[in-house]
């Protein structure tokens, strides 16, 4: 976790080699998939924003950080959220994509950054 930078982003590669973009915003760590839904640019090339968004630094479509809600086109579309849990150093990222609101998602234990102790 502590590879994360304070309101910053961290790119990892899942063990099952899926891409995300570890985001630190206001206190919290959240998970989105890293890959701009306007044109598929890597979201951790972008800036976390003090009003908790990320900004895609290709065009400039800003995201939520935590919904991954559209807050600024040309993107039209969300990115995709994980679940998260902090366990230690290390963030667990769901295999899986946020649920609706009334469900629960797995959390895979694997480690989404291995740090060192």
């Amino acid at each position: 976790m502590d590879d994360i930078p304070d309101e910053g982003v961290l790119a990892v590669v899942r063990p099952d080699g899926q891409r995300v973009c570890l985001i630190r915003s206001q206190g919290r760590v959240s998970a989105v998939a890293n890959n701009c839904t306007h044109q598929d640019f890597e979201m951790s090339l972008g800036d976390v924003l003090p009003d908790g968004t990320i900004q895609c630094s290709w065009h400039g479509a800003r995201y939520d950080c935590l919904t991954g809600e559209v807050r600024q086109g040309p993107a039209l579309f969300p990115l995709r959220t994980y679940p998260v849990k902090i366990e230690g150093s290390s963030v667990l990222v769901s295999p899986n994509p946020q649920p609706p609101a009334n469900q629960q998602a797995a959390i895979d234990p694997r480690p989404a950054v291995e740090t060192e102790q």
